[in-house]
């Protein structure tokens, strides 16, 4: 996801607040903020639609004017020019559009005439969105905006409005897109997402580019890094695009950067520009000769083997894209198999496995012993990062999480739910930088996500959490599905189960569900998303419902990636 007036302090900071708590300025879980997300930003040969608002007209009451004022803020065209035609003169410059947009369904505003020269606005904002592009859902209350008038050679103008924009949810659709800016993980051997929301058009690579300089969103900050020198910044507020090449000019900061930094600044920039686009980076209009990396590129998106990881009987492998075959991983499987696992996470470059157990978690590593690391009772499946380190956590006791080296050290990590009584599913992103918990705070489930720290590779701390939609009930399971998509199962008090699937700063959504669902794992996509059942079904979307892929299947492993 603004010093003013008294009465205009009111919608600022509300929206400053909600964002602020929202983010993590507080620890524990939070009760409110779930985030959305939209469409890729379209380059600069497949232009944004443009509204072309009506423009104030003559003798033009003061509501017809806010009603027009409103309507034209939706057009970011030539910096809200058309908007700017409602406001009087001395106030044109001063106000500012881009402090931030309340999102509304547009059914439910109200005006309230104060008097001749006031009137306030209720609206019922259902998201919001601050400076920086960061969306956030909202609890549905009316917020009062105040808007004050005068006359201009004889037509009312707006005088004071609050700063930011009011948008119906169906037009910021079509007029804001989103796209996700990356930073590294600590090693630079990723690039995280960070999901940002900006209006279509010509100006959207330049909002992109300073959203890579102005650094991550609150939430992930000691998780990510940026490449970029501190202070870095554009020598002039525009990144012009002359064909598909983004001419990005930075200032003297940069100077301070080598040639992997340069290297890195270059891959960081072009992941978070719109496909299709190239970069080309100059400091103080100077050239720069910034060949490939030398190293690997950083992985964006890390995917996984596409066939489903099962125990089925007594084998333990990778179903057949057709038919029941088990294929086996070497020197896992068998060992795997015959520790008779009830929840299993096979390890990015699948060498080894974290594996659950009626004695407790178990490390088994390619051609090894598998070796006994957590023996408390209650375990839920353990996750594994792309450090190897094991992570696992009692369903009955959030807070007593304890993460273990691939040397089998045990080290307690602190956790950032300090109300939780229950815990579910705990997962780790395959980036390594973000997990995602499914809690229960008494009678109430809460889906999360969060950043880790690491020091030297070992995890070292828990970001304040984000609340991400959930389909209430009981909490089952969770998953990761991609680098920004997430899923969370959940059973209602009327024993129907839920799946919803959630864009990390992103949309949800509700999916269809089997009935009798128990575990969800996901793979590259939501379409690849798979559910068993306590019949032992493994079950596969098909069209607009789910279709039963093969029988007796006892377990549904998780993967973190093919390499690494």
């Amino acid at each position: 996801m603004r010093s003013r007036r008294s009465w205009r302090v009111g919608a600022a900071l509300l929206l400053a607040v909600s964002f602020a708590v929202g983010l993590g300025g507080c620890t524990g879980i939070p009760r409110a903020g779930v985030v959305h997300a939209g469409n890729d930003i379209a380059p600069d040969d497949n232009p944004a639609p443009v509204f072309l608002p009506a423009l104030p007209q003559e003798g033009a009451s003061t509501d017809s004017i806010l009603r027009g004022f409103i309507d034209a803020s939706s057009s970011p065209e030539n910096n809200y020019d058309i908007a700017r035609q409602f406001l009087a003169p001395a106030f044109r410059s001063s106000w500012d559009p881009t402090a931030g947009v309340t999102v509304d369904n547009g059914s439910g505003r109200t005006m309230t005439v104060v008097d001749d020269g006031t009137t306030l606005v209720a609206v019922t904002p259902i998201a919001e969105v601050d400076q920086t592009g960061e969306y956030r859902e909202v609890d549905a209350s009316p917020v009062p905006l105040r808007y004050e008038f005068t006359q201009i050679g004889g037509q009312w103008r707006i005088s004071a409005a609050p700063n930011g924009t009011v948008i119906d949810e169906n037009t910021f659709n079509d007029v804001f897109s989103a796209q996700p800016v990356y930073f590294y993980d600590p090693g630079f051997l990723f690039l995280v997402p960070d999901l940002r929301w900006f209006p279509r058009g010509a100006s959207a690579p330049t909002k992109l580019v300073n959203a890579v300089l102005n650094g991550p969103s609150a939430w992930l900050n000691g998780a990510v890094t940026t490449a970029f020198p501190e202070g870095s910044k554009l020598t002039a507020d525009a990144v012009q695009v002359v064909g598909r090449q983004a001419m990005v000019d930075l200032n003297s900061e940069a100077l301070n950067a080598d040639r992997q930094t340069l290297q890195r600044m270059k891959a960081q920039l072009s992941a978070s520009l719109p496909a299709g686009l190239t970069v080309d980076i100059t400091i103080d209009q100077n050239s720069q000769a910034i060949d490939d990396l030398e190293t690997a590129a950083p992985i964006v998106d890390p995917r996984v083997d596409a066939r489903a990881l099962v125990l089925r009987g007594q084998e333990f492998g990778f179903l057949a894209a057709t038919g029941e075959s088990v294929t086996p991983l070497d020197g896992l499987s068998d060992t795997i198999a015959q520790l008779a696992p009830t929840a299993v996470t096979l390890s990015s470059g699948q060498g080894s496995a974290a594996v659950l157990t009626n004695d407790g978690v178990y490390m088994v590593r390619d051609g090894g012993e598998p070796q006994l690391l957590d023996s408390r009772a209650g375990l839920i499946a353990p996750s594994m990062d792309n450090e190897r380190f094991v992570w696992s956590v009692p369903s009955n006791d959030p807070t007593a999480l304890v993460v273990y080296s691939p040397a089998g050290e045990a080290t307690v990590l602190p956790t950032p739910w300090p109300e939780a009584t229950s815990i579910t599913a705990l997962k780790i992103s395959r980036d390594g930088a973000r997990l995602i918990a499914l809690l229960g705070t008494g009678s109430e489930t809460r889906f999360v996500v969060a950043s880790i720290s690491r020091t030297g590779g070992a995890p070292a701390g828990i970001g304040a959490p984000v609340l991400l939609a959930s389909g209430g009930g009981v909490g089952l399971d969770a998953t990761w599905i991609d680098e920004l998509t997430v899923a969370s199962l959940s059973i209602l008090p009327t024993g129907e189960a839920r799946i919803v699937a959630q864009e990390i700063g992103g949309v949800s959504s509700v999916l269809e569900s089997p009935a009798s669902s128990r575990y969800i794992v996901g793979s590259n996509s939501v379409r690849d998303l798979r559910v068993l059942t306590d019949t032992g079904s493994l079950e596969v979307q098909r069209g607009a419902g789910w279709q039963a892929r093969i029988g007796d299947v006892t377990l549904l492993a998780t993967q973190q990636g093919i390499g690494g």
